[in-house]
Formats: structure tokens, sequence, C-alpha cells
């Protein structure tokens, strides 16, 4: 079949889910119960339905690599006085 992005399927393993991208030989889905999957287009999926007319995935908040915690630099050495270190 000839599946397009926002199509429902179903998976035996993975259950209900909707996909998301088409890339050429494989099909990113976001499924209702497992989370994203890349699928071979090969594999046996079968037209579904939405687990109800208003269903929308859940937001995944990503952590940002830059945190926003400012971490204070440690004091220079040079800042110790010469006759203080002796």
């Amino acid at each position: 079949m000839d599946w397009k992005p926002k199509d429902w399927v179903e998976h035996s393993s993975f259950g209900v889910g909707r996909i998301s991208e088409d890339r050429g030989d494989r099909l990113d889905i976001d499924f209702v119960n497992h989370g994203k999957k890349t699928i071979l287009k090969s594999t046996e999926l079968k037209a579904a339905v939405p687990p109800s007319p208003d269903f929308k995935f859940p937001h995944v908040k990503v952590k940002s690599y830059h945190s926003k915690v400012k971490v204070k630099k440690p004091t220079s050495p040079s800042s110790i006085g010469f006759r203080s270190s002796r």
C-alpha cells in the first residue's frame, strides 16, 4: 500500500501509530504506546483509525544541551598573593 504522512496504521508488535515521515524504503511512525520507530515499508501494516477523534500525541520536552544554570569559574591562582603562599 502507498502510505503517506498522517496516515494511521497498525503494526502487529507496536500497535496503532501515525506516520510522520516517508523516507524512501522506510517510514517514521509515532506509535501511541511505543514511541517513534522507523519501519521498513515491506513490513506488514494495516490501515487503522486514531484512538479517539481528538487524539494528540503528548509533547515530549527535549532537554537543551545548553544549561540555564550558571557555573562560577574557580578563582585563578594569580589572585593569591605571593607573600601569603609562603
